[in-house]
């Protein structure tokens, strides 16, 4: 009840104005932002170098950022596929559900400080579903994920799509039903925000 009391009468000092974020109020505000708002710049050249390349190619097309910079909203065509994948850090590869000649739109490149500690979510398949985990200080807006299904001897053979609905981009682990070929890969697309 004292807390309640406390928390109206910093309202009314504050004239409305004191945050209602838990985090916030303790201290402990999440830095990852919701949106960026720059200009996209090359292509597939980062400042500093490395870029973006096309790591694999078979019945889908894996791309990876060899650069030290954050790519933001990466529009990709591969083949008669076109897709805009939402973030990927330095190192990472991503899946695009599409093969043929791969060409890159104009990227926005962000140094890793400028997203407050934000990684990639990672998702792995299990029995009946795909398990999702999160790092992140706060929910991420799912943009779906590429699925990727390889023989045994690591070919692409098969890419397809899962919707947003099926992809959890939340902080912690959670398991999502579906349903997967053996030999299966999911990518997910979590981005700062619903852009």
């Amino acid at each position: 009840m004292a807390a309640v009391v406390v928390l109206g009468l910093l309202v009314l000092l504050g004239r409305g104005k004191v945050p209602l974020d838990t985090n916030q109020l303790l201290g402990t505000a999440c830095a990852i932002p919701s949106r960026i708002t720059a200009i996209p710049g090359a292509p597939d050249a980062a400042p500093g170098g490395g870029g973006l390349r096309v790591a694999e190619q078979g019945a889908g097309t894996v791309v990876e950022n060899t650069s030290t910079q954050f790519a933001y909203r990466i529009p990709v065509a591969a083949g008669s596929t076109r897709a805009e994948v939402p973030l990927l850090a330095p190192g990472q590869r991503t899946a695009v559900a599409g093969a043929g000649p791969v060409t890159f739109g104009p990227v926005v490149w962000l140094a890793p400080e400028s997203l407050g500690g934000y990684t990639p979510v990672t998702a792995t398949p299990v029995p009946g579903g795909v398990r999702y985990t999160s790092s992140n200080c706060r929910a991420l807006t799912s943009h779906g994920a590429v699925v990727l299904r390889r023989t045994g001897t690591g070919r692409i053979v098969e890419s397809g799509e899962l919707p947003a609905a099926s992809v959890s981009c939340a902080p912690g682990e959670k398991v999502l039903p579906a349903v997967l070929a053996p030999g299966s890969e999911v990518f997910p697309r979590c981005g700062l925000g619903p852009e």
